[in-house]
């Protein structure tokens, strides 16, 4: 079987505290995983990990094949991470913070139009498309988010907490 995510013996310390202790775990083409573990459990770190951000004291993270420390430009190509606190551009409309990281991760510009109008309807932000994103409740700042995330259709999607501080409706919603 072909894995997406591959993780094999991933170890990571912050001084003398372990994050992350021999953790090994695969997740298959088209296989959704969540993490679930209190405060402190290692779940951003593992996260930041696959995503090129930290790397592992010792062990191996592949995404698509492709090893996270070592060709760590390679997997962010299509891999999308939403952080807990994802930064928005607060001074930038809807539509500006969507073409910025369209801009930022390469869409074709042949594709930007139509990913854009599609992620708008997704997000149901097109009603507030021009509006500033200082502007905008938190779940609409979290739709947002998740819409940069998806602007250059990733193949692997990492999600960290990505309904935290939004309000019952909107997690729906997200």
């Amino acid at each position: 079987m072909a894995y997406d995510i591959d993780i094999s013996g991933v170890r990571k310390s912050f001084g003398e505290t372990v994050a992350l202790a021999d953790l090994s775990l695969q997740v298959g083409q088209g296989e959704m995983l969540g993490l679930i573990g209190p405060d402190g459990a290692g779940k951003t770190t593992l996260l930041r990990i696959l995503c090129g951000l930290y790397f592992a004291d010792s062990g191996l993270c592949r995404l698509g094949g492709r090893e996270s420390r070592r060709e760590t430009r390679a997997v962010r190509t299509f891999t999308g991470y939403m952080p807990q606190r994802f930064s928005l551009y607060p001074d930038l409309t809807v539509t500006e913070n969507l073409r910025f990281f369209a801009d930022l991760f390469e869409v074709p510009t042949a594709e930007r139009e139509k990913r854009l109008q599609r992620l708008l309807q997704f997000s149901r932000l097109g009603p507030f498309s021009e509006r500033r994103a200082a502007d905008l409740s938190g779940g609409m700042k979290q739709k947002l988010a998740l819409s940069c995330t998806l602007i250059h259709t990733p193949r692997i999607l990492l999600l960290d907490e990505p309904t935290t501080g939004v309000d019952p409706v909107s997690r729906r919603g997200v």
